[in-house]
């Protein structure tokens, strides 16, 4: 069960940043899931992966960091389980992170597929160019980028226009799983 506390923004952004990790939605402050050792190792191959690609390309990327939504409803903080921002694109704002260019959500064993893909449907509609959701179960990647809405791919190269010279063998980035 999923304990929410109203608070304001002020409050939010003045409590310690330790686990569980929480999240500000609509005026609400939500822990995030809690991952198991399969949702690591696959933030942790994704992070390695990126890794490399900015050491060609540069850019920023990093777990969990605090992304600033402006919405509708108000200010939003959500801490996407990998950001990627690219290199002309801004990271650090006044409060928070801005968008990244991709964001990724690695479900946890307590979430939902469609809770996970609200989710990237939200950062999508936010500024975020790329969402990809990760299942460790179906051993896919869920991809919401440009007419593509929740397009599943469970071989051969996962890849974005958005982040060139980037290509992620699906076989050989689910096999952490098996080691």
């Amino acid at each position: 069960m999923v304990v929410r506390h109203r608070m304001t923004v002020d409050e939010y952004l003045a409590l310690p940043e330790e686990k569980p990790y929480l999240e500000y939605i609509c005026g609400e402050v939500v822990p995030k899931a809690v991952p198991d050792y399969r949702h690591a190792d696959l933030v942790h191959a994704l992070d390695v992966a990126l890794d490399r690609h900015m050491r060609l390309h540069d850019g920023k990327a990093g777990p969990e960091g605090r992304v600033l939504f402006h919405t509708a409803l108000g200010e939003q903080f959500r801490l996407p389980d990998l950001s990627y921002w690219a290199a002309e694109r801004p990271r650090l704002g006044a409060r928070a992170m801005q968008p990244p260019t991709l964001a990724v959500e690695v479900r946890s064993p307590d979430e939902s597929l469609e809770s996970q893909r609200e989710k990237c449907r939200f950062y999508r509609g936010h500024g975020v160019e790329v969402a990809w959701l990760v299942d460790p179960d179906s051993r896919s990647v869920e991809v919401f980028e440009g007419d593509r809405d929740g397009d599943a791919v469970t071989a051969g190269l996962l890849a974005s226009a958005h982040l060139p010279g980037l290509s992620i063998d699906i076989a050989e980035f689910f096999g952490v799983l098996d080691n």
